[in-house]
């Protein structure tokens, strides 16, 4: 008796940061050593990417973003906890710290994430194969029950959850 089938996928993430990362990931699907790609909806290079997906049928996810950038949602019009003063999102590390200083306000979270999932619509014009984070926000304490609501979205299939959620998150050390 055979036992089960195994299928491994392999996902390249920031589709859509710049077209030349594009082209890699195209050129690494098109050899078969990528099975997927992550989409940054609020990438310079995000238009471009689409078209690409859907020219070679790529599946293609959404690769949510919190950390790097500007926003695509109702927080790019003004003041927000997500966001410096210059209206970017707080980079990798400034974004943990204001999640555990409990300085993210979680609804301007979930505004964003469904302002990501409709711009990705408006992009590919279906529903994303899958959804995970960029620089792992989707892992962090809080923010990982706004990505589970996103997931219950109908025709979302998977979204990609850590091992580190068993352990408590750690405190990030001030110096």
């Amino acid at each position: 008796m055979a036992g089960p089938r195994v299928r491994l996928v392999v996902t390249a993430d920031d589709f859509g940061y710049c077209p030349r990362r594009d082209e890699g990931i195209v050129e690494a699907f098109l050899a078969g050593t990528v099975t997927s790609v992550s989409l940054l909806v609020n990438g310079a290079a995000a238009e471009s990417a689409a078209e690409l997906a859907r020219r070679h049928s790529i599946p293609t996810g959404l690769h949510a973003n919190l950390s790097e950038g500007r926003p695509v949602g109702p927080a790019r019009l003004g003041a927000s906890s997500l966001l410096s003063r210059e209206g970017f999102f707080l980079g990798k590390m400034g974004f943990r710290e204001a999640v555990a200083a409990g300085d993210v306000a979680l609804p301007q979270v979930r505004e964003e994430l469904e302002a990501q999932l409709s711009r990705f619509r408006e992009l590919l014009g279906r529903d994303p194969t899958h959804v995970d984070g960029h620089q792992h926000v989707h892992v962090l304490p809080d923010t990982t029950s706004l990505f589970v609501v996103l997931r219950i979205e109908p025709g979302l299939h998977a979204c990609q959850v850590s091992a580190l959620l068993l352990e408590p998150y750690p405190q990030p050390r001030l110096m």
